[in-house]
């Protein structure tokens, strides 16, 4: 039987999963940032809510709140160039460090470098000055939203322009995205080539035997680069809705993207074509579609995608469901998908699917472990500033309090097929991480990951999610240390 499949009959511990009542308790700042949300609530009531149904007793926890934390390290970025949102724009090179695009909607896209040995943060470049486009009124290239891939001791990644710019500006001002390197050895960030006129990238994966990269823009359109020749080519549109944030390549050179509902396109390298595999689908929830609720999104689609080099499989997570699954591109006609785990926070396995919150793009294959680690939120649809988009507002009581999007663990044995709940991420210092864009494995086997964290210093905050300081920050798991 399929791990932690929803029942058809469930029953709620109460009739929102996403609220608890407070019964008009006076609030008050400070302590805890759950309590700041729940006052008058232990820490233990609260995570026991949040969490359930937990697996896990009293006596098996990390701490005598009832809910297992784990404990990771976590690093700052720049308290000048504050930046508030990253999605996927994170890679473990070959040098031992760490390169992260993070960005700030209407402002600019900046590159950071971290050395894993010295355990030494440093900013590289902020895009916006580099392409001269800073204080020109012009909207700019103000995201990096890609994976970013290595060859010949430089970083490659492509740029996005998503509202960067103010609404009073002609969003034709974009004079278009960029094709960009980082030199490894000195950390030069250097603007290579335009991509196109407008159309900036939200995924990209790279061919190093070819010398090719690949990016999936905003229009749907899958772009190819040949670096050798300094060329750009449209490929034409693979996509014509909500675009997938990530790409597959497999052992061959071949390139896959999702598309709604659970489908998936393939670019044949050997035929030069690109093909959809119609008689394929991901393992999702079966949507309804309707004027008034349309379902036909991302959540029908891969929110993040690996390829696992030892047995020539991918492993990925639907983005409404959180199901991690293999798939098999070299079995039968056009692969084989499996329906693995679900990966959400444990409260929402046996629960209402529709209510699991939207996967994050925190992702990491562990060559070393033969695991695949996933860090979902326990409660909402995380983003980074999330703004309400509904023109009619549910009117909500007073008395109700949001939960927090704290980040859980989980991660899924390949060879035993069994999946393990790490716990929440906190720091030493017990402050939790409230989301993550990003997630890569490094050469001893430790899990990095980018994304929200309380912030208790002042001058590294960026924002408040949901009335709690925040800021972008860079964490480390380190499984050996937390099996001792």
């Amino acid at each position: 039987m399929l791990e932690g499949f929803p029942r058809k009959n469930y029953i709620h511990l109460f009739t929102n999963p996403y609220e608890i009542q407070s019964n008009n308790i006076t609030t008050k700042c400070g302590g805890n940032p759950m309590q700041r949300f729940f006052p008058g609530h232990s820490l233990l009531l609260v995570l026991l809510v949040l969490l359930s149904p937990l697996s896990l007793s009293a006596q098996e926890s990390a701490d005598d709140s009832g809910v297992k934390h784990v404990e990771i390290e976590r690093y700052n970025f720049s308290s000048i160039d504050k930046d508030a949102q990253m999605w996927s724009g994170m890679y473990i090179a070959s040098n031992n460090k760490v390169y992260v695009g993070l960005c700030t909607h209407g402002d600019a896209a900046t590159v950071y470098e971290f050395d894993i040995g010295t355990r030494k943060m440093r900013q590289l470049a902020n895009l916006t000055v580099i392409l001269k486009e800073r204080g020109y009124g012009i909207w700019t290239n103000g995201k990096i939203h890609v994976r970013m891939q290595e060859l010949d001791g430089y970083v490659y990644f492509g740029s996005f322009c998503e509202d960067n710019g103010p609404p009073a500006i002609d969003a034709s001002s974009y004079r278009g995205p960029w094709w960009f390197k980082i030199e490894m050895s000195t950390g030069i960030v250097t603007p290579i080539s335009r991509i196109n006129t407008f159309w900036g990238l939200i995924g990209q994966i790279m061919d190093q035997e070819r010398r090719i990269i690949y990016g999936l823009a905003e229009n749907g359109h899958l772009y190819r680069y040949f670096i050798d020749r300094d060329y750009t080519e449209d490929m034409g549109r693979v996509d014509n809705w909500d675009i997938c944030r990530t790409l597959l390549m497999d052992d061959l050179g071949n390139v896959y993207g999702s598309y709604s509902p659970g489908k998936i396109w393939k670019f044949d390298v050997a035929q030069d074509r690109i093909f959809e595999l119609n008689h394929l689908e991901l393992p999702i929830i079966n949507v309804t579609r309707s004027m008034a609720n349309p379902m036909l999104d991302r959540k029908t689609q891969w929110r993040s995608i690996q390829w696992d080099p030892v047995d020539k499989v991918a492993y990925g997570i639907v983005g409404g469901s959180n199901m991690l699954f293999r798939y098999d591109v070299h079995a039968g006609r056009g692969g084989v998908i499996e329906p693995l785990a679900l990966m959400c926070a444990p409260r929402y396995r046996e629960g209402d699917p529709y209510e699991i919150p939207h996967a994050t793009l925190a992702m990491t294959l562990s060559e070393q472990e033969r695991k695949v680690y996933f860090m979902p939120v326990v409660s909402g649809d995380f983003d980074y500033g999330v703004l309400e988009l509904n023109t009619v507002k549910k009117v909500k009581s007073k008395n109700k309090r949001r939960l927090p999007s704290l980040s859980w663990m989980v991660s899924y044995d390949i060879e035993s097929g069994i999946r393990e709940d790490v716990g929440l991420l906190r720091t030493a210092d017990g402050h939790y991480a409230f989301g993550q864009g990003a997630a890569c494995t490094d050469s001893e086997g430790r899990i990095w990951f980018v994304g929200a964290f309380e912030e208790p210093d002042e001058k590294f905050v960026v924002g408040t999610m949901r009335g709690i300081p925040y800021s972008m920050g860079l964490g480390c798991y380190d499984p050996e240390k937390n099996r001792n």
